[in-house]
Formats: C-alpha cells, sequence, structure tokens
C-alpha cells in the first residue's frame, strides 16, 4: 500500500473510525489506480519481468533499482540456468531503471524485424521498499479525498440527483457538479505525470 489509513486519515483531517471501512476501500481502489496509470509498483520488492530481446537498452517497469538478481536471454524463451548474462555484458541505470548491453542488441533481431524477440528476456530486479515519493503519497490522498466527498455527498443526499434538500435540519444547496459528480482532479495527474514509466 501506498499510504497507511493512518496518515491518510490525518492528511484528509478525519478524525474517528466510523468511515474506515470505506477508506480502506478506497485505499485499495487509488493504489490500484496509481499503479495502473504509472505503470509501477511503488511499494517496492522484488520483480520478474519479460522484455524484448532485439534492443540493446531495456525499460524496467519499477525503479529505483537497488539490485538485479539476474537476466536471462533466450529465445525459446525458457530461461534456464544456461541463459544467464554475465553481470559485465550490461550496465545498469538504476535511477530510470533502464539496463542496457555494453555490446549490441542482446539477440541481433531478424532480417525486417525492428523489435524482435518479445518476451525473450527475463529480468530479476529489486527495487526500495519503504521509498514511495512525497509527491505520489500526496496525489494517494488527494484522489481518496476526492472519492471520500463524493462518497459522504452521494449518502447526505439519499444517493438521488438533487441540488436540494429540506430536512428538519433546514435546506441544504449543493451546486449540480458537486450532485452530479466533478471529474477527477487535475492535482492527482499532475502529481503522478513524472512518474509515469516511459512506454517500450
Amino acid at each position: 500500500m501506498i499510504d497507511t489509513l493512518a496518515n491518510v486519515k490525518a492528511s484528509l483531517l478525519i478524525s474517528g473510525t466510523t468511515d474506515d471501512a470505506l477508506l480502506n476501500r478506497l485505499l485499495d481502489a487509488a493504489d490500484g489506480f496509481i499503479t495502473e496509470f504509472t505503470g509501477r509498483d511503488f511499494v517496492g520488492g522484488t520483480f520478474t519481468e519479460t522484455h524484448t530481446a532485439g534492443r540493446s537498452l531495456v525499460f524496467l517497469r519499477n525503479y529505483p533499482v537497488t539490485s538485479v538478481t539476474s537476466l536471462k536471454v533466450d529465445s525459446s524463451r525458457q530461461f534456464g540456468s544456461d541463459t544467464a548474462r554475465a553481470a559485465d555484458s550490461f550496465v545498469v541505470h538504476a535511477n530510470r531503471g533502464v539496463i542496457e548491453s555494453v555490446c549490441g542488441p542482446f539477440l541481433c533481431p531478424r532480417d525486417g524485424h525492428r523489435d524482435d524477440w518479445p518476451a525473450a528476456l527475463q529480468v530479476v530486479y529489486d527495487t526500495a521498499t519503504s521509498a514511495v515519493p512525497a509527491a505520489v503519497k500526496q496525489a494517494f490522498c488527494e484522489l481518496i479525498g476526492h472519492w471520500y466527498r463524493f462518497a459522504k455527498t452521494n449518502a447526505d443526499l439519499d444517493y438521488q440527483m438533487l441540488v436540494t434538500k429540506v430536512d428538519v435540519d433546514g435546506e441544504k444547496d449543493w451546486p449540480w457538479s458537486i450532485a452530479a459528480g466533478e471529474p477527477l482532479p487535475q492535482i492527482v495527474l499532475q502529481l503522478l505525470a513524472p512518474y509515469r514509466t516511459p512506454p517500450a
């Protein structure tokens, strides 16, 4: 998870435990949204990925990279121990998650194929845990806050498309944009944009 329930509640000025079940669901949804939008897993750990082998550069989905356990190249995609490449045959650009072959493409492309040998390169690597960027945590909170406010507004509206409601507490008015549901805040996308994995 990108951040804890306690930290999210503190950021959104939410006290008490009444809405914890809702907030936990929103935490899961926001975590999934950010992973899908950026193409990255910010929680960190060990990852195994396959990539096209007919190039000299490999762009890993998660970074910064702390270590590469193995890099295997196999046109039959079995990735046995005999397909491991020596560590001195490639360079890891850790901060950007890029692996560069020092002797041309990992597998020579066949005639007429620019990006040949799909999924013929396997990398096992690690990224740091508990190292989520502050901007990503803020986007996480902003997204949860947006969904949380919409859920609370819907409950207050009795899940109807109302702009005015009269009850024993008096009259309440909502802008139509609030009642109908506002689009995703641009700040969420702006905060996440620098962390998107570049296209393969």
